[in-house]
């Protein structure tokens, strides 16, 4: 093997941690097998995480790794073992075919599974809320991926958006994104050398605008919330189906078992709707599951139009705009028509607020299923309102800094700390070595 190392390189022991999301044994391991052994035969330390091998659970969103047992996720051992290898290495080298046009649903349970490894607080960064860090330190991140027939450039384009912005929240920087067409060996020199510049993802997108189609007597929803029924997402949904008005049937994507049901009320649907939270910058583990399941339906003539609705903690709409790119481009890939994406930031206390903290979103939520149900399009004055504030100006940047670091703005993490008995450990970092 020509030894390529630069010299600086050849003194140093990099941990390197490669999490492969590959399903099953490919082509895609041969080329993690020869990517390993150019990093070990110049004396750095690789630990390959086949995570197709590890009993992973899907999150469910209940925060224990937060309010009960801080910085672990309790309820999944072999989670902790992997954050363990991920959060003490330099380099982390996210790796996995695409299915559907993202990384396979083994690597998305893996990012979700991260949670622990930061704070449910947050702070200023890029201008915008971010969550606090946990550790002292994060790795580097990379991202490796196996194209698709149908993978083009935009596709490219949408998931180095959403990784960085991944990396970001995880206290990092995405250094690239790569496919298997590189060679091994030049992959090797861009984990060694750490890229200088800004993050990788576009500022400021838009909307995309949806199409409008003949009114549908009939929804079938997808709740794509890792709580089910409990989330804050089906009380979103319901809403807007109350202003819808008519009829329609819900299935809840956290019932796993029931996935051949949920692709078949797919198939027959007139018009579907999603709803799930942001989840690492993206959709949650569940809601992918779903997502590469109706892969055989891919270009099926007569495939029904999809809308959707995405939620988050964070307070600014422009979070979802990223996983929005992904869902009008996820519409495309199966031929339906993309109806557009309710956006709506600060969606995490919903479903413990008192009546006149959610009025003014449930009326607005109402009225846009109203105005879908008359005009068969979703208003977009109705949507830039539910999606407010988009970005908050950099004139009151001072201003949410400061309020970030009052008592109130961590009362609801602290009140459920409080309650666990485990205030005094919420900042325990567990992994440290």
């Amino acid at each position: 093997m020509v030894d390529y190392a630069p010299k600086q390189h050849r003194e140093i022991k990099m941990k390197i941690t490669i999490l492969n999301g590959s399903p099953e044994p490919s082509s895609f391991d041969h080329y993690l097998r020869e990517l390993k052994s150019a990093l070990e035969t110049i004396n750095h330390q690789v630990t390959q995480i086949d995570l197709r091998e590890l009993p992973l659970k899907y999150c469910i969103g209940c925060f224990d790794c937060w309010v009960k047992t801080p910085g672990l996720c309790d309820a999944d051992d072999v989670s902790q073992e992997m954050d363990r290898a991920v959060i003490n290495s330099e380099f982390t080298l996210w790796a996995a075919p695409l299915k559907m046009g993202f990384p396979s649903v083994l690597l998305k349970m893996a990012f979700d599974k991260h949670l622990p490894l930061i704070h449910p607080y947050m702070l200023v960064d890029q201008n915008e809320a971010h969550h606090l860090k946990r550790y002292e330190t994060y790795p580097r991140v990379g991202l490796l991926v196996e194209k698709e027939t149908d993978t083009n450039a935009k596709d490219l384009r949408i998931l180095t958006d959403i990784f960085s912005r991944t990396a970001l929240n995880f206290k990092s920087k995405l250094e690239f994104l790569e496919t298997i067409d590189l060679p091994a060996e030049d992959l090797a020199r861009k984990i060694l050398e750490k890229r200088k510049g800004p993050h990788l993802f576009q500022r400021r997108l838009e909307p995309v605008q949806g199409a409008q189609i003949a009114p549908p007597q009939k929804i079938t929803v997808f709740n794509g919330s890792p709580r089910g029924k409990k989330g804050n997402t089906p009380i979103m949904l319901a809403e807007f189906m109350k202003g819808f008005g008519r009829e329609y049937e819900i299935h809840h994507l956290i019932r796993v078992k029931e996935i051949e049901d949920q692709v078949q009320a797919f198939e027959e649907a007139e018009c579907i709707w999603f709803g799930f939270p942001l989840y690492t910058d993206a959709m949650p583990g569940v809601v992918k599951n779903f997502i590469e399941a109706l892969e055989p339906l891919r270009g099926r003539e007569n495939n029904p139009p999809i809308g959707f609705l995405v939620q988050s903690g964070f307070p600014e709409g422009l979070h979802s705009r990223y996983v929005e790119r992904y869902l009008a481009r996820l519409a495309d890939r199966l031929g339906s028509p993309y109806l557009g994406t309710i956006v709506k930031g600060n969606g995490e206390g919903t479903r413990v607020m008192p009546p006149e903290a959610t009025s003014g979103l449930f009326e607005n939520l109402q009225n846009l299923g109203a105005a879908f149900a008359k005009n068969g399009e979703l208003d977009s004055v109705i949507l830039m309102e539910i999606a407010k504030p988009e970005r908050y100006p950099l004139i009151l940047n001072p201003i949410f800094q400061l309020y970030l670091r009052l008592p109130i703005a961590h009362g609801y993490f602290d009140r459920m700390l409080h309650e666990n008995d485990a205030f005094e450990r919420r900042d325990d970092t567990p992994f440290v070595e």
